[in-house]
């Protein structure tokens, strides 16, 4: 019968565990160390498979920094992004195994939110996903808005566009469309046409094509006519060229790893 720790290496791969240990040796020699105690008291159950013990540790280190000032928790947990943010699966939305559904809920996400109504115009309080935004408000794109010459933010807003597009045009090869309207997709166009004039020169030849080509695409799906024969054709033949020179990457350690970078 394998034990709780060997079961969770089932559950977990080799590079989630080294991860976890990096992150715990960072936490350890941080000036934070004793608010941490919980955290990776936490990490360490997490390892074992002892989800529940480890959860009861998570909601110690929730409980003692959720009342705390505003600056303290922005501190501490500003921190604790920094310490974690290299090992995420998406960015900049974390694996949920370092900042599971209780930390968003009940620290995080209202932590997010405070610091965006004191000061709204800081990109970094638009940049990270720790919650869903009510409001319908990407804060990836208002992070952009706000700096648009910053690599950060850059990334962050054509990584949002590129699941979009993803998702619009999933479909393509089994419905024969896109499956939002001509005008939602002539906008997302329109927003990676705006990354692609903020990146400017950094971007390569090749794949400034790209933002050419998605306007193209979005033309000819706002002007197609479903009986000529040909739109499948031509979505089929842009999309193939979109998707080669446009893929999806994350970042790479203290640094923005795009292809159009």
């Amino acid at each position: 019968m394998k034990s709780s720790a060997q079961r969770a290496k089932l559950t977990w791969n080799a590079n989630r565990f080294e991860a976890l240990e990096r992150i715990r040796a960072v936490l350890q020699e941080s000036e934070f160390k004793p608010l941490y105690a919980s955290y990776i008291a936490y990490l360490e159950l997490r390892e074992r498979g002892l989800r529940k013990r480890s959860f009861a540790q998570l909601d110690a280190f929730i409980e003692q920094i959720a009342s705390d000032p505003f600056e303290v928790r922005l501190s501490v947990v500003r921190h604790l992004v920094g310490a974690t943010e290299e090992y995420w699966d998406n960015w900049p939305a974390p694996d949920n195994w370092q900042f599971p559904e209780q930390v968003s809920r009940r620290l995080t996400g209202p932590l997010w939110r405070e610091w965006q109504e004191r000061e709204p115009a800081n990109p970094e309080a638009w940049l990270y996903g720790f919650y869903d935004l009510s409001r319908g408000v990407d804060g990836r794109e208002v992070a952009f808005l706000l700096d648009p010459t910053h690599p950060r933010y850059q990334y962050a807003h054509l990584n949002g566009l590129c699941a979009q597009l993803n998702h619009e045009l999933h479909e393509l090869e089994h419905v024969e469309t896109i499956l939002c309207t001509p005008e939602h997709f002539g906008k997302l166009a329109g927003s990676v046409s705006a990354v692609a004039a903020a990146i400017g020169g950094n971007m390569t030849e090749e794949v400034a094509k790209t933002p050419v080509q998605l306007n193209e695409l979005a033309t000819i799906y706002r002007n197609h006519k479903r009986d000529s024969g040909t739109f499948l054709r031509e979505l089929l033949r842009l999309g193939a060229k979109i998707w080669s020179t446009f893929p999806y990457c994350r970042p790479g350690v203290g640094s923005v790893c795009c292809p159009i970078l």
